[in-house]
């Protein structure tokens, strides 16, 4: 318990967490804002925070204002009445239902648009002004005894130059080669450096059924991080492959919670919540500017990525009625809609609270 009343009263973690989790959604919503607008619907809110609401201003037709729940934000756009069983708007001709299928699909796509080009911002500053990357070394820290590896002589702290020909800058690569040897029963020569010194070809023939969790060489790697800072162009670059890599581990991540079901000896990936965010966010901002920019941009592809799950009460859910309505050329009930929201809502609701139940536990240590 004393772990997490430490992370819960340090002040200076939980303003930072709220900024930066209301930064990434008010960007988020201003997709969705600007769409609106730029598509002639009537936009009635744009909002900071939720409800008690604390001060608002009108400019125009949209009001703007600030909650007294300080944590993200919503905008409300004229018939875009998710969980009203009446729709507010209904045959004015620039309310959201209004529109064609397509400026709908426009509009709420945009936010998910909005946080990976906010993404790509951070993470571009955050590689071009020096944070923790991959400097392109495969460094090898465990050698497993009586493995091929062992008896070739690889040792700890071997820089893998290039396999067979083929150069090595990451992890992966190096066990892409070595599965496929292992298939075919092919010997593979390894360049490595040692020390600064470049070593003759170590010949090693990897196996095809190693002991579990050893891999046919029989070592594991690491890819050598470092405090680097690169030219604008080289930090985009960099911005747009981490982003990928986040989206396909987000994507692998329900077959990896499936397989851990299968086979309850393994490790289980962590799912965190704010609870588990927050803590992090107070880790890493120990680390410097650019390395916090590196956990902003991540937060910002996550919050995309799950946003266009096609699950109810999420935007992906409503696109989905929205493409579905097109197909059929008809739009569904909307009272049918709103309550298939409102389930959808209520269910996120309470993964929510079962995820932020093992955020805690995972705090204090049960």
């Amino acid at each position: 318990m004393t772990g997490l009343l430490s992370i819960l009263t340090n002040l200076q973690t939980l303003v930072l967490f709220i900024v930066t989790f209301t930064l990434i959604v008010s960007v988020h919503e201003f997709g969705h804002f600007a769409a609106a607008r730029l598509l002639g619907m009537k936009v009635l809110e744009f909002a900071f925070g939720f409800p008690p609401r604390l001060a608002g201003v009108r400019r125009g037709e949209t009001e703007y204002t600030l909650n007294w729940i300080p944590f993200g934000g919503f905008v409300r756009i004229l018939g875009q009445d998710d969980f009203s069983i009446h729709q507010q708007g209904t045959g004015d001709p620039r309310s959201f239902t209004s529109k064609p299928w397509w400026a709908q699909a426009i509009v709420l796509a945009a936010g998910v648009f909005m946080n990976f080009v906010l993404a790509l911002i951070i993470l571009t500053i955050a590689f071009a002004t020096g944070t923790t990357a991959p400097t392109g070394d495969v460094r090898v820290f465990d050698v497993r005894a009586g493995s091929p590896a062992a008896a070739a002589g690889l040792q700890v702290g071997d820089i893998v130059v290039d396999v067979d020909g083929t150069p090595i800058h990451t992890a992966r690569a190096m066990v892409n080669i070595t599965a496929k040897a292992a298939e075919k029963q092919q010997e593979i020569a390894i360049d490595i450096t040692r020390n600064g010194q470049p070593l003759p070809p170590i010949r090693a023939i990897p196996r095809a059924e190693p002991p579990a969790g050893e891999g046919p060489l029989g070592v594991q790697l690491e890819e050598v991080q470092a405090a680097v800072s690169v030219p604008p162009a080289q930090a985009f670059g960099s911005a747009v492959s981490l982003t990928g890599d986040v989206v396909g581990q987000i994507v692998a991540l329900p077959g990896q919670l499936i397989a851990q079901r299968a086979a309850p000896s393994g490790g289980a990936p962590v799912v965190g919540g704010p609870i588990e965010i927050f803590r992090v966010t107070g880790q890493v901002a120990q680390f410097g500017i650019p390395t916090f920019l590196k956990l902003v941009g991540v937060l910002s592809v996550n919050l995309g990525v799950i946003n266009i799950i096609p699950f109810p009460g999420l935007d992906g859910g409503r696109l989905f009625f929205v493409l579905l309505g097109a197909l059929l050329r008809r739009r569904l009930s909307p009272q049918v809609e709103a309550a298939i929201h409102a389930v959808g809502f209520v269910l996120l609701l309470g993964l929510l609270v079962i995820v932020s139940i093992s955020d805690i536990r995972r705090a204090i240590g049960g």
